[in-house]
């Protein structure tokens, strides 16, 4: 029993770090858009989107996904090895 609820835990931990590094592409690709307009740094840009999905108490990952849309750009496929 203790064998099976390990490698539940170790499946669902896999699941959330490919689920965070998908969202980390994004988010990443987000905070260089508001660095090319706004002129300011990473630290900056990270600032910006994290008060933004504060305000509109919003996941970050969507607050990037906007941001990707509001200029064209669809949230990138990244693909990770299993």
């Amino acid at each position: 029993m203790r064998l099976a609820v390990r490698i539940a835990q170790l499946t669902e931990t896999s699941d959330n770090l490919r689920s965070a590094m998908t969202s980390r592409t994004t988010i990443d690709l987000a905070a260089g858009i508001i660095m090319g307009q706004n002129r300011c740094s990473h630290d900056a840009a990270m600032t910006i989107l994290k008060a933004a999905s504060s305000a509109r108490n919003t996941k970050l990952r969507d607050v990037a996904t906007q941001v990707l849309a509001s200029v064209g750009q669809q949230p990138p496929e990244t693909h990770f090895d299993n």
